[in-house]
């Protein structure tokens, strides 16, 4: 089974709305497979529903298999997200809930400290990027991953901002907008598409298509309404987006710059 058939598989299994199904599909795709997409993929869900031990199983595994180092360097972090959390429910540790200081005017990422923040109450939405592989690599495979697949400077800030402040190592969730599909998972394929907020022609993702994302559909087995703290890595555009989409949720969004 190629690459390109094995990420829409794991998009159709990842968009059943029912947790256990979306389980059991992947368990069953990763026995025909055994392919390390397949298996991170996994780990995320089993990580969402609290299952830390099979999750940490399939994040080594797809460590193993994975063939490339930045593959695997994601892997090791997610492995190392894992036992931490781990390790704190063994000891019992229970975090403060700590509330996020109030933001009117934008901050810089690298002015963030993530201490001030509840990582299971706080979400980070960067905005997608015009450049994205195919433009850099025209034999890039037909469906890549998002964080591979956008490859615009602001959008390679945050990733790197990502890396350097241990974001995800931390517990702390983050999304992608995007004029398309909306708002989609790190490792949520895609394809190639030319689509603006800024040009209505193009077709992007309407706001009560995002506001009904935000209300109705999970991310990690999480509603997104839950999230009380939305800060957004974008210009004005997609800060609107984000604030409209977030309104009814009643979330405090905060504008933070690369």
């Amino acid at each position: 089974m190629g690459w390109d058939v094995i990420n829409l598989e794991i998009k159709r299994c990842r968009s059943m709305s029912d947790v256990g199904e979306r389980i059991r599909c992947l368990k069953e795709l990763f026995e025909r497979t055994q392919d390390g997409m397949v298996a991170f993929a996994l780990g995320e869900e089993l990580e969402a529903c609290g299952n830390m031990e099979e999750a940490l199983q399939y994040f080594e595994k797809a460590e193993t298999l994975f063939p490339l180092a930045r593959y695997k360097e994601m892997a090791k972090s997610a492995i190392s997200r894992i036992r931490e959390k781990i390790q704190r429910n063994k000891e019992k540790i229970k975090g403060a809930k700590l509330t996020p200081p109030s933001v009117s005017s934008m901050i810089k990422l690298s002015e963030i400290n993530l201490n001030e923040y509840d990582q299971q109450t706080t979400l980070f939405v960067v905005a997608c990027s015009k450049t994205k592989i195919w433009d850099i690599n025209e034999s890039a495979p037909e469906f890549v991953p998002a964080r591979m697949a956008y490859q615009g400077d602001d959008f390679k800030k945050f990733l790197k901002w990502v890396e350097e402040s241990g974001l995800e190592q931390k517990g702390f969730r983050w999304l992608i907008l995007s004029a398309k599909y909306g708002y989609i998972e790190p490792w949520h394929p895609i394809c190639n598409y030319s689509v603006t907020f800024s040009d209505e022609a193009t077709g992007p993702i309407s706001d009560e298509t995002l506001c009904r994302q935000v209300l109705y559909q999970t991310r990690w087995g999480v509603l997104l309404r839950r999230f009380r703290t939305v800060i957004c890595v974008g210009n004005e555009l997609y800060l609107n987006k984000v604030k409209n989409s977030f309104k009814t949720a009643g979330s405090n969004v905060i504008r933070a710059s690369t």
